[in-house]
This record gives C-alpha cells, sequence and structure tokens, in this order.
C-alpha cells in the first residue's frame, strides 16, 4: 500500500515539475519572441519550432541558405529576423551595418556560432585557429604570429611551387582531354589546391594530383558535419547509419590533427638539431612561436588545421565557379585567352611578374567572388542594444551581414545578374561595404592574397593548354556545404588546346 502511494506521490510531483519546466519554456520563448516581434520577417511556422521549416530544407540540401536569404531580404527589406526554434538569426544588407559591424572591433565573432569549428562530437577539429577564436585579445596574438607567412614578399616567392603543382594538374587533365568524357573539374581543383597547400604550407610529401589522398574525404566529411550541426538529432540519434556517421567524422577529425601534430614535430625537431628550417608557412610560423613564446602545440595543430581546410576549400570553388562563369560567357573567355596568349605566351614558368600584368583576369576573378562568394557572409555578436536599420535590435543578439545577398542587389550592382568583369575597372563608392568576400577589417581572411595568387598561376596553366566546354543540361546552382559549390560540380569536356 505504501508503494502505491509513494509511486502516486512521484507521479504527481513529477507530473508538476515538467508542468513547471513547460510553463518556464513557454514563458522564455514567448518573452524572446516579444523582443524580436517588431523586427520585419516571414511569419513562424509554430510557436516551438519558428521557422524550422526552412532549416529542415536547407539541411535536407532541397534549399541553399544564400538564397533563401536572397528571397528574404527581397520580400523583407534590409533587415530581418528568424527563428530557428528557441534562437533569433539576424541578417542584414546595408553598407552603413557592413561598416559598423565589420570594422569595429567591440562587435565579436558569436562564439555559439562557432562550436562546430572547434570540435566535432566531442573531438577537436580547429580548436580555437583563426577562424574560431571569438576573443579578440588572444586571436590578435595569433594573427600576429601568422602574419609574416602571408606577406605578400613571401607568397611572391611561392609561385614556383604553384607552376609545379599545376603542371601536375594540366598532365592530369590532358590524360581525359578527348573532348567527350565528363570531367567535374571542382574535384580536379580540389586535388590541386591540397597539393599546393600540403607543400607550400607544410612541405607534406607526396603527390596529391595523380594519386588518391585521405587528406580530401577527410576534409569533406568534416565540413559536412559542420553543415549538419544545425540539427540537433544527428549529435544524439542512436540509429547505426548516425552512430557510423559520428564514428567516420571523428575520425576524420583525428586523422587531420594527428597530421598536423606529426608535421610539427617535424619542423620542431629541425629547429633541436640545428637543422634549416624548410621554407614553408610553418616554418615562419615556428619562428614566431618561439619568439612569443607562448604558442602552446594545441594552438599550433589549431591552426594546422584551420589553414589545411581553409587553403584547400577556397580557391578549390573560387576557380570551379569561375570555369562555370567563363563557360556560360564565351565572350569573357576570349577576351581572357587573348590576355592569357599575350602576356603568358608559351612560357612554362609564371612569374609573379606575369601574375601582377594579368589584369583582366584579376577583374573576372573578383567578379567570380561577387556572385559566388567563399562564404556568403560574416556574423557579429552585439555587446549592448544598438539602433540597426531604425529598429532597436537587443544586446546579445547576432546579426549576419551577407555579402552574397548584397553583390546582387541593383542598388549596388547595375545588372547584377550579369556576368561583367569589367565592372570591377572603375571604383564605385558603392559599393565599397557591398563587396567583402573575405569578409572585411581585421578579421578579414589571412589568406586572401595567397589564393588569389594560388589561383591565377593556376588558371592560366590550364588555359594556356587546354580548351573548356561545359557539359549541357547540368545543374547550375549552388549547394552548401559551409561554403557554396556548384551544384554540378563544374562538369566539362576537356580538349587539348590549339593555337
Amino acid at each position: 500500500m505504501l508503494f502505491w502511494l509513494l509511486l502516486q506521490y512521484g507521479m504527481i510531483v513529477f507530473a508538476v515539475v515538467v508542468g513547471l519546466l513547460f510553463t518556464a519554456a513557454v514563458c522564455y520563448l514567448y518573452y524572446v519572441h516579444q523582443k524580436y516581434d517588431h523586427l520585419p520577417g516571414p511569419k513562424r511556422d509554430a510557436f516551438f519550432q519558428g521557422h524550422s521549416s526552412i532549416l529542415k530544407k536547407v539541411l535536407a540540401k532541397e534549399e541553399c541558405f544564400a538564397e533563401v536569404y536572397a528571397k528574404l531580404h527581397r520580400e523583407y527589406g534590409p533587415l530581418v529576423v528568424l527563428f530557428f526554434y528557441h534562437m533569433p538569426f539576424l541578417s542584414a544588407v546595408d553598407p552603413k551595418v557592413v561598416k559598423e559591424l565589420l570594422l569595429n572591433n567591440k562587435y565579436p565573432k558569436p562564439s555559439l556560432n562557432y562550436d562546430a569549428f572547434r570540435s566535432l562530437f566531442g573531438v577537436p577539429f580547429m580548436g580555437n585557429g583563426l577562424v574560431s577564436e571569438c576573443n579578440h585579445e588572444k586571436w590578435a596574438i595569433h594573427r600576429r604570429i601568422l602574419n609574416p607567412a602571408f606577406h605578400r614578399q613571401y607568397l611572391k616567392e611561392l609561385t614556383g611551387t604553384f607552376n609545379e603543382s599545376a603542371d601536375r594538374l594540366v598532365q592530369y587533365l590532358s590524360l581525359k582531354a578527348d573532348g567527350k568524357t565528363e570531367v567535374k573539374l571542382i574535384h580536379a581543383f580540389e586535388r590541386v589546391t591540397l597539393d599546393v597547400i600540403c607543400k607550400v604550407a607544410f612541405s607534406m610529401e607526396g603527390d596529391m594530383i595523380q594519386q588518391e589522398s585521405l587528406f580530401g574525404d577527410a576534409i569533406h566529411l568534416c565540413l559536412d558535419s559542420m553543415y549538419q550541426a544545425g540539427s540537433p538529432i544527428i549529435k544524439i540519434d542512436p540509429r547505426k547509419k548516425y552512430r557510423d556517421y559520428r564514428r567516420d567524422v571523428k575520425k576524420a577529425a583525428r586523422l587531420l590533427r594527428g597530421t598536423g601534430l606529426k608535421v610539427i614535430n617535424d619542423h620542431l625537431e629541425d629547429v633541436r638539431q640545428g637543422r634549416e628550417l624548410k621554407k614553408d608557412i610553418l616554418s615562419h610560423v615556428i619562428k614566431s612561436a618561439v619568439v612569443d613564446g607562448n604558442f602552446t602545440m594545441e594552438e599550433m595543430i589549431d591552426e594546422f588545421v584551420t589553414l589545411f581546410v581553409g587553403g584547400y576549400e577556397t580557391t578549390s570553388t573560387l576557380l570551379s565557379f569561375t570555369m562555370v562563369c567563363l563557360g556560360q560567357n564565351p565572350h569573357v573567355l576570349k577576351k581572357l585567352l587573348e590576355e592569357v596568349d599575350s602576356v603568358i605566351g608559351d612560357k612554362e614558368d609564371i612569374t609573379y611578374d606575369d601574375i601582377i600584368k594579368m589584369e583582366y583576369m584579376m577583374l573576372v576573378l573578383k567578379e567570380t567572388l561577387r556572385l559566388y562568394p567563399p562564404v556568403i557572409g560574416s556574423t557579429r555578436l552585439l555587446p549592448e542594444d544598438a539602433d540597426i536599420l531604425g529598429y532597436k535590435v537587443p544586446a546579445g543578439s547576432s546579426v549576419s551581414i551577407l555579402s552574397y545577398v548584397m553583390a546582387r542587389m541593383e542598388e549596388f550592382f547595375p545588372d547584377p545578374l550579369t556576368f561583367d568583369p569589367d565592372r570591377f575597372k572603375d571604383s564605385d563608392n558603392r559599393t565599397m561595404y557591398a563587396y567583402f568576400p573575405f569578409s572585411m577589417g581585421a578579421r578579414s581572411c589571412i589568406g586572401q592574397q595567397f589564393a588569389m595568387i594560388e589561383a591565377r598561376v593556376i588558371l592560366c596553366k590550364i588555359l594556356q593548354k587546354l580548351d573548356f566546354k561545359l557539359v549541357p543540361n547540368q545543374d547550375f546552382g549552388i549547394y552548401d556545404q559551409l561554403t557554396i559549390r556548384p551544384s554540378g560540380d563544374c562538369a566539362n569536356y576537356i580538349s587539348l588546346r590549339n593555337k
């Protein structure tokens, strides 16, 4: 009898606790909604889910965030709020907001947004590297240590390695250059950018172009899991396919960090033995770290993975979208080929001096980055209440400023969907804070000069030797994998070029 009384009492207490927790959750969510209900945006799907239908479609790859936000801003104006479950996400597309948030260090990156960069399913990934470190003071120390490795004078010395890797890419593509074999260029570009970053950054041996590599697959798996991090279910789903997925992701993250540990230890052993350091980016970092004295092994590995992933992904997507745009605009390709023939001709070794003469190529790359920035925007945290475009936005809000959307707005770029490299010939104040493919301000991408030099060498080499024709009827849309990528993987038919 006593047992049943205690059981009934326990069930009543449990029901009361659950009821109180539910009431508290409802009250909290109502309070949060009230703080943001004055801001423009679509009607929520439901009280608890917010706009989760958008998130579900994006995670299912039925839509991509870039185009979702472009549609929302066309409909609701320059400031939009979405709720993914209990979390509000604000986005803005206005030059004044861009200038304020990106050029002012009082607005940090929101730490919550970078959890998936730091670790994947409990295993460290990029840790607190340059991208994911949200404490500005700590970030500034790392940036100071890394800056010398990305100085233009040093990058000029890397063109020889860029040439070697690009030559092997041409050899790889030439084997498929029969004019009828479908080649997905993004995968070829991933091979060459992986080869470049391995050699110029870390002096790693091996041919990443001709041979299969575990690193590319590991990076893709990690990036996919970062993208999937928006779904809380994937972290706890007990079904086998999800358990296997989590296991594979952790294995991939451990591979990248384990490789970083080995490469760093090899360089440090050279220091201990008094041997001359290799001429690579990591050696620059180690020299600066030794002087600074506060750079731990774990921090070095964080930066290794950050540079490894960033150097691999950014340039390969830039080159892929460039080839899509050139294939869709033969008049632009014709003009670019004329410049390649005029400046480069039959030269086998392309120098930095050659690269800076490729003025039209630079315009082509800038225009590609306008339409297809590697990352669609940047996000900052408001430390205090702020007035944004006439709306009071509460402290603690995360605001994303979207380069992808702004670059497609008529008010900043006339006829924005037309691929027109010549639009960048003359500076235009309208675009000053509407074009930021590598972000802007102190936290702009440290590797942007590296990427642009590398891209020009590779593009010169392949256009010098090969002809490309887009495979018709492929999907010319985009999809998300943290960065944006061409849906058709830049499928081309390749043939040897006859000048």
